[in-house]
């Protein structure tokens, strides 16, 4: 690899460290992060576009090689250079002050998940479809799915419901957002983790990330809720999105892709009660803000 990196980037290093998705290094100022691209071409060049609209962002930014290109073949796979300033810290003033996008940048498609409903519906589709498949396999899975497919079909119908009932705001235009929030920089700043969607989405993936790290807390969750100064519209897809359990089916794909352990998924179904009354608070904090649709199921905490 240091070969590779020499060759296309003139770049000589004395360390190198290998991770599951990308190789590491750093000189006097940056780090770099080579990473492995295992999606199409056509995605690539959506984040390319994407990566240029953002004038002064604090997102990496994109090495090309010494042929002027963003893709590096090495070994057989597609690799992406990317660089930040070292050791810099996380900072959240984009949840108040989003990168909102340029016309060219609404224009595309595969980055576009503002169609919660539909996604979510297609990925409970293929949940459903995979049951007998993991049955005897995977049985931890198996007793646990219908738990997360039904607070999936719950977000689903809240989702619809805001768009149906409520009316928006001027400002409830999309946004750039992560598709993940994650505390390491090499996630929260990777423009691979970039998505177009509504604003509420980097909130509600924050406030996940909390929890599944078990490092919340909740006078911050209030103050984050209170500064936002979201429309009726936006907190209730706030409450959408942290109704869909991502942080389960993540797991779970990694499961069935042998990524990960089995085990690894049993914190998170013990703790279901736990999150049920999380969702409950951060609820009860909204409607402190904005009066949002009711969550019938969610009134048996009050």
């Amino acid at each position: 690899m240091k070969n590779a990196l020499f060759y296309y980037y003139r770049i000589s290093i004395m360390k190198i460290v290998k991770r599951r998705q990308y190789y590491y290094f750093e000189d006097e100022y940056y780090s770099y992060y080579l990473w492995r691209l295992d999606k199409p071409i056509s995605y690539l060049k959506e984040v390319i576009l994407l990566r240029k609209n953002l004038i002064n962002s604090v997102f990496m930014e994109i090495i090309y090689n010494i042929k002027n290109e963003a893709l590096s073949v090495i070994d057989g796979y597609s690799y992406l250079l990317l660089r930040e300033q070292k050791n810099r810290e996380v900072s959240f003033s984009e949840f108040y002050n989003p990168y909102y996008c340029s016309l060219e940048v609404l224009k595309l498609r595969l980055l576009n998940h503002s169609d919660w409903a539909g996604l979510w519906s297609s990925k409970i589709d293929y949940f459903e479809y995979q049951k007998d498949y993991i049955k005897n396999k995977y049985k931890i899975l198996y007793k646990s799915l219908d738990y997360f497919i039904g607070l999936s079909e719950n977000a689903i119908s809240y989702f619809n419901a805001s768009n149906n009932y409520l009316k928006k705001d001027p400002s409830d235009i999309l946004v750039v957002a992560r598709r993940r929030v994650d505390l390491v920089s090499y996630h929260f700043y990777n423009p691979l983790n970039l998505v177009i969607d509504h604003k509420s989405r980097d909130v509600a993936e924050y406030f996940k990330y909390l929890f599944v790290n078990n490092i919340y807390d909740y006078d911050n969750i209030k103050e984050i809720i209170e500064k936002l100064n979201y429309s009726t519209y936006q907190y209730s897809l706030l409450m959408s999105r942290l109704l869909f359990p991502s942080f389960y089916f993540d797991v779970y794909e990694s499961i069935i892709n042998d990524v990960k352990r089995e085990m690894e998924i049993v914190d998170i179904i013990k703790r279901t009660a736990e999150y049920e009354e999380y969702l409950y608070n951060i609820y009860r904090f909204i409607n402190e803000k904005k009066s949002i649709l009711k969550i019938d199921w969610l009134d048996k905490f009050s």
